[in-house]
């Protein structure tokens, strides 16, 4: 089990933090449909999940397909609606993964000059000439 565990691709998958996996992520957007707070019955987690499984896998523009199916009328408000939502999440990502890019950038930097620094530094020593 300790071998499994200590894989060195599983372990890469851990770095920086980066350790929420696909059923957490949709886990979460089940319980912000639903509150935690009260207790929710078989159908209602159920409705939640399909919900859920909808907006992670479409965005919000997903139930368009759904609403038609079940008979509701797509108004062009509930069409801007569902996009401006779809938008703000992909904008929102996007930013995520701008400031976590530029976060890595600075510390591969900083590690670098170190580095340099740190050679920098062995010019002189006892022994070294």
């Amino acid at each position: 089990m300790i071998e499994s565990l200590t894989d060195p691709s599983l372990l890469r998958r851990c770095l920086r933090g980066m350790t929420q996996n696909a059923n957490e992520s949709i886990n979460s957007v089940v319980w912000s449909i639903l509150s935690k707070a009260k207790y929710h019955g078989y159908q209602s987690v159920r409705g939640a999940a399909a919900i859920s499984s909808i907006f992670f896998n479409r965005g919000r523009s997903g139930l368009v397909k759904f609403f038609h199916q079940a008979g509701i009328p797509i108004t062009e408000n509930l069409l801007d609606a569902l996009l401006e939502k779809d938008w703000k999440r992909i904008e929102k990502a996007e930013n995520h993964v701008q400031r976590s890019e530029a976060i890595r950038q600075r510390k591969d930097q900083q590690r670098i000059q170190a580095q340099i620094e740190a050679d920098e530094e062995m010019d002189y020593g006892s022994g070294l000439f």
